[in-house]
Formats: structure tokens, sequence, C-alpha cells
């Protein structure tokens, strides 16, 4: 299959700024066209960066824009080799070997502060907060109709200062955007009030469900970076630990989206299908999404299909800043 094919590259000469893709690589397509555009680059530890891959005027084709940012945050050094194997026509996953022919080991983010979860060309320090703060606890309790599942707000350990998922830390901090990605500037163009992100989260809150369930507050990465990471602790309970495809639902429409979801070491996490979801359904920063569990799941082979219901925040737009 095309979209399973795979290339390998020693990192030489002048890697940082840019690498060329090996030609026979890019011929072996009937359509090598397919291969342009920005492509998704995930790393050993799950860490992703949107790059471009472009055509240069000797014909050959290289990944650009963004390709000096995943060689920084991977430590990429000369006579590295990387092996690229394809995830279908939306990027690739990239191991990653020293001189010694071992696999590489990555500093963690706990070890270098500079590394995110996502590089996206832009800083936003709410996406490197635990994953608690992207969710709530679930509690389970007996109704006529079985097990319910109800969400409730996590206690703060001993020491620990709870966590306030309502407030955003952006304290006027300005975001940063290159020339070739600017697709953050419409978010930064939207002001929601405390007041609405309160209203949302309670009412999302309130949401009952007789499958298990977990709820999510968009961040940026989750909308412009086409990928949702789950977390771990309710993935690792539900979900089967391995790639798949699985079914994305709007429960209300009955409308479906293909998505494929990907086992990395820092959990599960949606990619292929998982933009097109966010385009069509409009999701924004502040909205909230309660994923449910409807088919599939640890103790069974049946296909995953993922009813997600989504409590969206109201917008005042503001001028461009």
């Amino acid at each position: 299959m095309d979209k399973n094919k795979s290339f390998f590259k020693i990192m030489m000469n002048d890697f940082r700024s840019r690498l060329r893709i090996p030609k026979r690589f890019v011929t072996s397509f009937k359509n090598s066209n397919k291969l342009l555009g920005r492509k998704f680059l995930t790393g050993p530890s799950g860490k992703t960066c949107l790059v471009e891959v472009k055509r240069t005027e000797e014909d050959d084709f290289v990944f650009c824009n963004g390709w000096e940012i995943f060689v920084k945050d991977h430590h990429l050094d000369d006579a590295d080799l990387l092996v690229f194997k394809m995830d279908g026509f939306s990027g690739f996953d990239v191991t990653i070997f020293d001189p010694s022919a071992c696999e590489k080991e990555e500093p963690s983010s706990e070890d270098d502060p500079s590394c995110e979860e996502i590089n996206y060309g832009y800083d936003d320090d709410d996406d490197t907060t635990d994953e608690e703060d992207n969710m709530q606890e679930v509690t389970s309790r007996k109704s006529s109709h079985g097990k319910q599942y109800q969400f409730h707000s996590p206690q703060p350990s001993k020491g620990r200062k709870k966590k306030k998922i309502l407030v955003a830390k952006e304290d006027n901090k300005k975001r940063k955007c290159t020339p070739e990605e600017n697709r953050c500037s419409y978010s930064n163009r939207r002001q929601v009030p405390e007041k609405e992100k309160m209203r949302v989260h309670q009412q999302a809150s309130r949401h009952t469900s007789s499958v298990p369930c977990v709820l999510m507050k968009m961040k940026p990465t989750h909308v412009y970076n086409g990928q949702l990471k789950f977390p771990r602790a309710w993935a690792q309970e539900h979900m089967r630990q391995k790639s798949e495809t699985i079914t994305l639902r709007i429960p209300s429409t009955g409308r479906t989206w293909p998505a494929s979801i990907r086992c990395r070491m820092e959990g599960l996490v949606i990619q292929s299908g998982w933009e097109d979801f966010v385009m069509d359904n409009r999701l924004d920063e502040f909205d909230v999404c309660v994923f449910e569990l409807a088919l599939g799941g640890t103790h069974n082979s049946i296909p995953v299909i993922l009813d997600v219901h989504i409590y969206p925040v109201k917008n005042e737009i503001i001028g461009p800043l």
C-alpha cells in the first residue's frame, strides 16, 4: 500500500534547515503531488511537528518550514539515522537511531522545558498542564437502566492547589505565529468571557451516560494541530492499547467520521480524521466535548465508535490585534 511506505535518511551536511526526501521514494507514487503540502512528523515520544513538503527548482521534494523545529525538539545530530514511515498522506511516524545503531533516547519534557507535546509555531502554557486539567473524573452509580456515569470535579491532593479549569491562562500573553502558520490568529480574535466558559463547563459536567465517557476542554493543540490525546488513565481503563481505525459520531445527527487512533508512548492519540471532525463541527478553543465509548473498548474486539457530545462556547468577535 502506498500509504504505508517508508524510507530512511542519515543526518549529514546541512540537514538542520531542510531534508531531501529520496527521489526513488517520491517517484514510486503514481501521484507524487500527494506528498506535497503540510505534513505531521511524529517522533518516538509522541511529540508532533507540522512541517511542509515543497518541490525545489531541482525537482527534489524536501521537508522545510517546520523541519528545523523538529530537529531542535528531537535533538538531532550528525550521523543520526531516521526512519520515516507514512501515516497515510497526513504525515510520517519517525524512529530515530544514534550512530551506535540503537534507538536514540530523548529527554522528557520535564528535563527540557522547551519541548512541547505538540509544536505548532506558538507557545501556550496551558498545553503543558497535567492531563487532569483537561478532564473530569467520572463516578459510576447504578440506576434503573444499569450502571450510570456522571462527572465530578477532581479533589486536590494534599499540598496541591486545586486547578481552576475554568480560568484560561491568557494574561494578555501574545502567541507567536510564523508567516507560514497564521491559523492561530483566528483564535486570537475570539474573546470568551469567563462566565461563558463556566456556563459551558457546568452544562457539560451535568452530562450522564450509561457507558464510559470522558470530558475534555478543547485547547489550541486539539483545535489547530489535527490530533487529540486522550487522558492516559481513562484510555488505559476503557480503550484497547493499540493503533486502530475508529468512528467518531454525533448522536444528534448520526453523522460519522472515520479516524485513526495511534498508540504512542504517552497514550492514545486520534490523528487522521480528527482535523476533518474539528473543521466540520467548527470546534474552537474552550468548547467542551464529552466522548462516550458507544461500542468497542478494552474487553471486546468490536470496532470502536465514540459518540461526541459538543458543548460550544459563545464567542465575542473582536477586531484585529
